[in-house]
């Protein structure tokens, strides 16, 4: 068994070793001896089959293998406000952390998750067809899989333009593999052309959904069995798996009895008895392997579950045998197999840690590497290396002796970045030049401890990534990533200021600067992207290392020579005693405890929002859902916003705010709603202005509670394409007109989507002023919902509010303003 269940017991900790029982390396051997390998397709985390990728790696021991499409960039957060690039972070570490569970293997393409799209063709043509074709094809040929499967059909049964692409592009890539003059520069790489056994499509009924696609007359097996050396089910293991995508609010009941899969053939031969007919899935298939297969079945039956090391030189020796064989793609798997087991068994720790978060580059890293080997084995010759140092332990180490390395060595190498994130993407996929990372699902560790020593005679070799140790007080010993940074990083506190055309007025924005590396005295000038300085800052005593100073530059309206959005990209020009160089980067941090903390970097840019927008009212409750960042523009706009609780939910308190605003999906994370319906009812009643976004309508977002005064439901119908024209189906309706006069004109340069989740309902009470179209498809009206009630309207919008706003979109501002602007405010 490739990964272990006692994971559960200290992902939080992210800990820099694996504890192995003793019955899981009992279960690793069983792999060994299988090699069959399965890849598993589809388009987003949380996608995949979770139950036969656990049945595969842990009952059957084949390599399970998950190769998603995207990374789920464009999906919602039901826990945070990251979208976008940090959402797509977020979700791969919550990938990661499921196959850690369920013990496949994790790879993806270079496209990236644009939001929900309706056709095959409009996903294949947004994220290059050609190249992320060739990236499945890649991902075939080095793997080399006997069986592939995906997850949805080529067909619009699958839902999602996202998820019929993924089995287009299997369908493809199942022929491609073996075509040499398909990808041919591939085959100078390292890898060969592969033609797996056959292409299947695990047919599926999901949980609350009445669409089906099984049927009697498919293919079918039956999965979930109890492991005894696990103390779990492969459903139980499938379920924790599953459970790991918190951000999509996926958390799964166990599936402690036997199900049934269903599976139809869409290339190859079908399958009669079992998935793998046809399949050799023994060492038969490497010629001349008699005697490994001979060795290693022996090693199992005279394995001592009380003292696993005592099979570590016979599994040397097995290793040998196995390096002996000809070169292949199962040879190489094998051994790495073999060498892992060995030191698991071994029960050799090996750490290299610090306690610091981020290294600035050109600052010296403080850390300690262990050595322990908690067995009566023999090892010696230990040498241990980190960047340009290095050091030996001569002769032979005993048994539990602790070996520490404490040293320093300066960093000069790069800013520890995503591999994907480390050239500016296109618009449907992200851009990657080293075509040996392609498939690779994880950041590349920043710093790297190597070790070469002899165990029982013969030479390993090991590299572990460098970690933050700390401890907590409650947790324990804590394990995170370090990052390499630049000297400095920075962020604004305003991304988006709003200077209203003929205001006349003035906003500055705060420019908070991070010393990551002590810094001289000197000056630094803040730039834009045509060598303009915006401000002059004199550093007279420097920045400490950690220290955070703020400083304000300042626009005005009069002076702005463009309207509309009006764009900077910024950078810190620095002159000091020490030297002078340009910063021009901002850290993002992601922190949940589910997950390893992630760092990643981007530019700095400013968007001065330079149009004319009329805001009516000065108050704004806002009840806070699963996350978003309107608040911040509402702020802009020049309300003063209040975060309610549950508490204030009353008439009595809500009275005073021009308008009550929910947050995105706050009616699926928040019971409370339902308890406070009379209030806000009561609130709208009296003059009261209440705007609802988006909430989701499924089995996985279940709606809590009634927001309408009348009959109304969150449907399932979107607008995707964020350029579809308008359709004012109310034109003189207020939305459109109090206090901004909205137009075509308004819904230009929107991003990602026009709208999701649109309302719906057929009562007299409830207008759909507004209406979209995608192609091929009739009018969607449930864009914006409004329902006078007594003196005052309830309105729902579907409209990606959340998305546009941050994004500096005028026209979001324009139309957000007339939704919120209470007509009976004075």
């Amino acid at each position: 068994m490739k990964k272990i269940f006692l994971y559960l017991l200290a992902c939080s900790s992210f800990s820099s070793f694996a504890q192995q029982t003793n019955a899981q390396l009992y279960e690793d051997l069983q792999s060994i001896q299988v090699l069959g390998t399965v890849l598993h397709v589809a388009a987003h985390p949380d996608d995949e089959s979770t139950h036969m990728l656990t049945w595969f790696a842990q009952e059957q021991h084949w390599e399970a293998n998950y190769f998603s499409c995207t990374r789920g960039d464009g999906g919602q957060n039901l826990i945070g406000d990251e979208q976008g690039v940090p959402l797509g972070l977020l979700r791969t570490q919550e990938l990661l952390a499921a196959r850690k569970i369920d013990g496949a293997h994790q790879y993806f393409s270079q496209a990236l998750d644009f939001g929900f799209s309706k056709s095959t063709d409009e996903a294949l043509s947004t994220w290059n067809h050609e190249l992320i074709l060739s990236n499945l094809v890649w991902v075939i040929r080095k793997l080399q899989p006997d069986i592939i499967f995906t997850r949805f059909p080529p067909d619009a049964r699958a839902g999602h333009g996202h998820h019929s692409a993924s089995a287009a592009l299997a369908i493809e890539a199942y022929a491609a593999a073996a075509d040499p003059k398909r990808f041919p520069e591939q085959l100078s790489r390292g890898v060969t052309t592969w033609q797996a056994k056959r292409l299947l499509w695990n047919t599926f009924r999901f949980p609350g959904s009445a669409n089906s696609t099984i049927n009697e007359n498919q293919f079918k097996i039956q999965i979930g069995n109890y492991l005894p050396a696990l103390g779990v089910s492969t459903g139980e293991l499938a379920a924790l798996s599953r459970s790991q995508h918190k951000c999509q609010g996926f958390g799964f009941a166990a599936d402690r009895g036997l199900s049934t899969e269903y599976f139809e053939t869409l290339a190859g031969e079908a399958p009669k008895q079992q998935l793998w007919d046809g399949v050799s899935t023994s060492w038969s298939r490497i010629p001349g392997s008699e005697s490994v297969e001979a060795q290693l079945k022996a090693i199992i039956q005279s394995y001592q579950w009380e003292k696993p090391y005592a099979s570590v030189k016979a599994m040397i020796a097995l290793k040998k045998a196995i390096e002996a064989l000809p070169k292949s793609t199962y040879q190489e798997k094998k051994l790495v197999q073999v060498k892992n087991w060995i030191l698991k068994a071994a029960a050799l720790y090996v750490s290299g840690t610090t306690q610091q978060s981020t290294i600035a580059t050109g600052d010296t890293l403080n850390f300690k590497t262990e050595i322990i080997l908690r067995s009566p084995l023999n090892l010696e010759n230990v040498q241990v290396k980190v960047l340009q140092k290095d050091t030996t332990f001569a002769g032979k180490i005993n048994s539990s002796r602790k070996l520490i390395w404490n040293t320093k060595v300066p960093v000069n190498q790069v800013y520890t970045q995503p591999y994907w994130l480390q050239k500016a993407r296109n618009f449907g996929n992200f851009v990657v030049e080293d075509p040996m990372k392609i498939g690779q699902a994880d950041v590349d560790p920043a710093v790297t401890v190597q070790l070469s020593f002899q165990l029982e005679g013969e030479t390993f070799r090991l590299e572990k990534s460098i970690q933050q140790m700390f401890v907590d007080p409650v947790k324990g010993e804590i394990y995170q990533p370090i990052a390499i940074t630049p000297k400095s990083v920075f962020s604004l506190s305003s991304q988006v200021l709003l200077l209203p055309n003929g205001s006349k007025s003035s906003k500055s924005t705060l420019v908070n600067i991070t010393a990551m590396s002590a810094i001289s005295p000197g000056q630094v000038q803040i730039k834009n992207e045509l060598g303009e300085t915006l401000a002059n800052i004199s550093l007279e005593k420097g920045l400490r290392k950690g220290e955070k100073r703020s400083f304000a530059i300042s626009f005005q309206e009069n002076a702005l020579k463009q309207t509309g959005k009006i764009h900077h990209q910024l950078s810190l020009a620095y002159t000091t005693e020490r030297g002078n160089w340009v910063d021009s980067l901002e850290m993002h941090t992601i922190e949940y405890a589910h997950i390893p903390t992630q760092r990643y970097f981007t530019g700095v840019g400013l968007d001065i929002i330079h149009s004319q927008i009329i805001s009516k009212g000065k108050r704004i409750a806002y009840i806070r859902g699963a996350g978003d960042k309107v608040p911040e523009a509402l702020m802009q706009m020049g309300y003063q916003v209040n975060f309610l609780q549950e508490s204030d939910l009353k008439f009595e308190s809500l009275k005073k705010y021009d308008a009550v605003v929910t947050g995105v999906r706050a009616y699926n994370t928040e019971d409370y709603l339902g308890n406070a319906h009379p209030e806000l009812m009561k609130y709208i009643e009296n003059g009261g202005n209440y705007v609802v976004q988006y909430n989701t309508a499924s089995f996985l977002g279940p709606m809590k509670a009634q927001m309408a005064p009348y009959p109304f439901q969150v449907g399932r119908s979107r607008i995707t394409r964020e350029n579809a024209q308008p359709e004012f189906l109310i034109a003189n309706h207020a939305v459109f007109n109090q206090p901004n006069k909205i137009t075509v004109d308004d819904f230009q340069g929107w991003v990602q989507e026009r709208s999701i989740y649109l309302g719906e309902s057929s009562d007299a009470h409830v207008e759909f002023p507004l209406g979209f179209t995608d192609p091929g498809e009739k009018s969607e009206k449930g864009n914006i919902a409004v329902a006078n009630y007594g003196k005052g309207r309830f309105i729902y919008t579907g409209l990606v509010f959340f998305r546009e706003l941050p994004a500096g979109v005028p026209g979001a501002y324009r139309l957000f303003a007339n939704l919120i602007s209470n007509p009976n405010s004075k």
